[in-house]
């Protein structure tokens, strides 16, 4: 019977080739990824904006990119998350999580639309084809607002509370970033800038203009509407 034997200096050697590989792989994929803080005209963090980038080589287009399923929920009356973003060709499930029945439309924008969602239903699924901001409201509580941002690319992300957004395993490319939420006053309540990209350092952008305020999801009078709409 033949018995294999190995120093303790080749193992320590294999080791070693094996760690620096993975090591770097990850340096690799790191230096692709992509900070972006967004801050306000006071330099604050600011949050829950739209932050999506268009590549200028339609090649660079062709990522390994799963889309999150995007949801619209409708919860204590109101549009739950205030503002959400697809890639076009996405589909968006609008869920009832009321007791009561909502009547979901959006008048403007790439896709029109009108459906009553009643809470047994629960669930409507709809598909967004084209770019372009989705302003929706509900015909039975005329308070709620929602914005739906259909954007034509896979990078796009939300700020968090710290303005910051992370794009994992970008191609290297000029790249237009567009920031975008429905109360910045400035043009299609949008800000763009050009950036070659991923850069090696963090990126900050400042916007160049302020907010309206954002309308209270809350109704003036508390009353219900008539059951058997």
């Amino acid at each position: 019977m033949a018995v294999l034997c190995v120093s303790g200096a080749k193992l320590k050697s294999s080791f070693r080739i094996l760690l620096a590989s993975v090591i770097g792989l990850l340096f690799t994929l790191s230096a692709n990824a992509q900070q972006i803080t967004v801050l306000n005209q006071q330099g604050q963090p600011a949050a829950d904006l739209v932050v999506y980038l268009q590549p200028h080589h339609d090649a660079n287009l062709v990522v390994d990119f799963v889309p999150v399923k995007a949801e619209v929920h409708q919860k204590d009356k109101q549009f739950s998350p205030y503002i959400t973003v697809v890639q076009k060709g996405q589909e968006v499930a609008f869920v009832n999580e009321d007791d009561i029945t909502h009547h979901i439309y959006s008048a403007l924008g790439p896709k029109r639309f009108s459906f009553k969602l009643r809470n047994e239903q629960a669930q409507e699924l709809m598909l967004f084809e084209k770019a372009g901001h989705v302003s929706m409201g509900c015909n039975i509580h005329d308070w709620m607002s929602g914005h739906l941002l259909v954007v034509d690319s896979p990078f796009y992300a939300i700020t968090d509370s710290q303005g910051l957004v992370v794009f994992n395993s970008l191609p290297e490319d000029d790249f237009t970033v567009q920031v975008w939420h429905p109360q910045l006053k400035l043009t299609d309540n949008q800000q763009s800038q050009t950036f070659h990209l991923p850069q090696e350092q963090p990126l900050t952008i400042t916007l160049e203009a302020e907010f309206d305020s954002i309308p209270k999801q809350q109704s003036l009078d508390e009353f219900e509407f008539l059951e058997g709409y």
